[in-house]
């Protein structure tokens, strides 16, 4: 009996020591901001660096959203530059339970109208909260996310369709960024429509993902092949290419990082260090209570280049490491404002 007890200790140990906890894969805390180059995908999968445009994600807040507590994350694509001035644009929400993450699937961005009447109707039936990133799912094997049934009509048809996402998690990869190299957890999906025939699934639109995801930086890499949808065979008046795109990070991550928990007695916004700089300098601050804090960027003729954080910061001593790579060498005054507290200091960039 005591062997035994040792044996079932031993594999329960093995197990918890294996687990994956998926918040593990996500950054500590708001103001992180990812830096992701998007190159696009021709018919035949081939990039094309030269059309690439750039996206800008930062993880803006943790609230509730939809009835769970979500990290948020804003996102702005398709720059011309990381330094372009524009709103973001989009957003992607995040809650994680142990070794699962979940992701809210938005349809917001589907057309007003689509040429198969009750197709929007049903699409958007679907936003909801899906257990999407199991990080304890066992190697290469493949797990359903949503599966639902309809029926639509189309001309004198009636035609049983399903939408269906199934994932996989493979094993994990090395993953070689500006950031250097990462041991990833590497998952694919495909949201797939599909046409019901007795018990079969005839494939209308499968569309395919691959993503990365390494500790404490959540999203390295992803992948977006371009597909090929045609169903005029089928009698339906669709045919198109979805285009494809590939999401690599290309200017280091950046966020903000607590010092001390030690409650200080004052705002303060230390000088940048070092300064001058290439590429690399930190920038510390102290917030002597709970505060919406906005670390914004400015050229010398006063243009906003970018926002560097944005985010509510308990008391505390913070630093947060600023990368030049997108900047061209020259004057810029970096600006905080918690509160009525602002306060502007100069930094130079020298290549």
């Amino acid at each position: 009996m005591k062997k035994l007890f040792i044996i079932i200790l031993f594999f329960c140990t093995a197990a918890a020591l294996n687990a994956q906890t998926a918040s593990t894969y996500f950054p500590a805390n708001t103001g992180y901001k990812w830096y992701f180059k998007n190159i696009p995908l021709d018919s035949n999968n081939v990039p094309q660096p030269n059309q690439a445009t750039y996206r800008i994600d930062s993880f803006a807040v943790v609230a509730n959203y939809k009835g769970l507590l979500a990290n948020i994350v804003r996102i702005k694509d398709n720059l011309t530059s990381f330094t372009q001035n524009t709103p973001y644009n989009d957003t992607s929400w995040f809650n994680f339970q142990t070794s699962n993450a979940w992701s809210y699937l938005s349809l917001a961005m589907l057309p007003d109208s689509i040429p198969v009447p009750g197709l929007m109707n049903f699409f958007r039936s679907l936003e909801n909260w899906y257990n999407m990133y199991r990080f304890a799912q066992a190697v290469n094997s493949e797990y359903t996310v949503l599966t639902k049934d309809t029926t639509i009509a189309f001309d004198t048809l009636t035609i049983p369709i399903r939408v269906k996402i199934k994932a996989k998690r493979y094993n994990d990869q090395v993953i070689s960024s500006v950031n250097g190299n990462y041991t990833a957890k590497k998952f694919s999906s495909i949201f797939g429509l599909y046409y019901r025939f007795l018990i079969l699934e005839i494939p209308l639109i499968e569309i395919p993902d691959t993503t990365w995801y390494a500790e404490n930086v959540w999203m390295v890499k992803q992948i977006n092949p371009s597909i090929r949808v045609n169903l005029t065979s089928l009698g339906f008046p669709i045919n198109f290419l979805f285009p494809g795109n590939m999401y690599e990070l290309a200017n280091p991550s950046i966020g903000i990082n607590p010092i001390s928990s030690e409650v200080p007695d004052r705002f303060e916004l230390g000088q940048n260090y070092p300064n001058p700089f290439n590429p690399s300098t930190t920038i510390e601050f102290a917030v002597p209570t709970a505060e919406n804090v906005i670390l914004e960027l400015y050229d010398i003729s006063g243009r906003k280049v970018s926002e560097l954080f944005s985010g509510r910061l308990n008391p505390g001593k913070y630093r947060y490491e600023f990368n030049a790579g997108m900047l061209s060498s020259g004057t810029y005054f970096y600006r905080l404002q918690a509160g009525k507290y602002v306060e502007t200091k100069k930094m130079v960039v020298v290549k």
